[in-house]
């Protein structure tokens, strides 16, 4: 392949992924209620945001497009993502969130600020509610009884500079044991909790059910799960084979291969990205297969003329990342980059038969004890469509299976895969 096939290869790679990543919109039916509590019906560009939006853009029936902030309009329900965000006037703690931040000592303009934003409801009942918000300093849990204002359950750390100790703030642990006073049994729980969304909101439901058992169980928000994919794949690799150095393999005209792939895949969609990041492990067999027959000078009267056959078969381990269109649809293009392990299982073809111009011929390996490991870069773009794959990966290896320090075998494979997901 050549230089520049290669260079345009990845540059379309890179222009694939820069106009996918931040060019996109992905409207879904969602419901804003505005400043007067009336519920308008219509689409938001959803981010499935890891914090707090700031603004969203909601497209109403006629297709006219607005921008709100929490000053706006109440809040807005995602039905089809079951998030519900209300919008509040609130106190922002933004002491240190963990033990590293407070030890780097930075600086805090306020460490109130008081803001109108929009919490994430995480968990709802008639007795209270519970919200998070999330921003570049740390997650916040805010608690609602009836019409009240929103209160923050306050942690933080602390670091004093003299005794070179980090001080954890638990204050959260006294406001949940005052707001459930009237629950001894999950009060005697409080002490042990830890700040954490799965503490919090258990605590939070034991105390629901102890005040109002006939309610039933308070609707939750989940959080976004990641998902898990396993595929079989098969495809071809084209490969091309550059020997480089002094050694006396060394020739220009090897063949190229077209050689078969197979193996299988795992597919870890990571959780909150709107099913764009995934991680994607493969376990393939692949094969290279060359020869070159090419003659030489010989002293200063002979000739000798070399015929190289090789065969190798690999069992490689391919880690990439998955970057995929937002598209919301059955047909989803992606790009991939990565790196792969590969480690030689078998020699097909490993001879050397040299013919010198006076009569004499001998019979050898060419490549004794070849390299069994090889390491790789892939890059490719393709498409999902519902369980089907198709992608066009480009790989690329040095020193390739040359133990020799005076060789090194480059091997550039453009490769077709079909990748059938369960």
């Amino acid at each position: 392949m050549s230089i520049t096939l290669r260079k345009g290869f990845f540059f379309v790679c890179i222009l694939i992924l820069k106009n996918q990543a931040f060019a996109q919109s992905n409207f879904v039916p969602a419901v804003v209620i505005n400043s007067n509590g009336d519920s308008v019906k219509g689409q938001i560009d959803y981010r499935n945001w890891k914090k707090n939006p700031q603004t969203i853009t909601f497209a109403t029936a006629s297709n006219e497009r607005q921008k709100f902030d929490a000053n706006a309009i109440r809040g807005f329900y995602v039905p089809v993502e079951n998030e519900v965000y209300s919008s509040y006037d609130v106190e922002v703690d933004m002491k240190p969130g963990n033990s590293d931040d407070a030890i780097k000592n930075e600086l805090i303009d306020s460490p109130i600020l008081h803001k109108r934003v929009f919490l994430l409801q995480v968990m709802s009942s008639p007795v209270v509610r519970l919200y998070q918000y999330t921003d570049n300093n740390k997650d916040h849990y805010y608690y609602v009884k009836g019409d009240g204002a929103a209160v923050e359950l306050m942690h933080s750390f602390s670091y004093d500079e003299l005794s070179k100790v980090v001080t954890e703030n638990l204050k959260f642990r006294e406001q949940m044991a005052a707001l459930f006073v009237d629950c001894p049994v999950v009060n005697a729980e409080i002490n042990r909790i830890k700040y954490s969304s799965r503490d919090i909101e258990n605590s939070f439901s034991k105390y629901v059910q102890c005040k109002a058992p006939g309610t039933g169980v308070a609707s939750v928000k989940k959080q976004s799960a990641g998902t898990m994919k396993i595929g079989i794949v098969a495809g071809v690799s084209s490969s091309h084979y550059d020997f480089q150095g002094n050694e006396e393999l060394i020739d220009d005209n090897y063949n190229s291969s077209v050689t078969a792939l197979f193996g299988a895949s795992l597919d870890i969609g990571l959780p909150r990205r709107r099913d764009q990041w995934h991680f994607v492990n493969e376990l393939l067999y692949k094969s290279y297969n060359t020869s070159s027959t090419f003659t030489r000078p010989y002293n200063y009267s002979y000739t000798r003329t070399s015929d190289v056959k090789l065969g190798f078969s690999y069992i490689q381990l391919n880690t990439l990342f998955r970057y995929m269109y937002p598209s919301g649809g059955t047909f989803r293009p992606f790009i991939n980059f990565g790196f792969g392990n590969a480690f030689m299982i078998a020699e097909n073809e490993n001879s050397l038969h040299l013919e010198y111009s006076f009569g004499r011929v001998e019979d050898m390996k060419a490549i004794d004890g070849p390299k069994k490991y090889e390491f790789s870069l892939l890059g490719g773009i393709g498409v999902q469509i519902r369980r089907i794959e198709i992608e066009f990966r480009y790989m690329a290896s040095q020193k390739g299976f040359s133990p020799y320090n005076n060789l090194d075998v480059n091997t550039r494979s453009l490769q077709g895969l079909l990748v059938y997901r369960f």
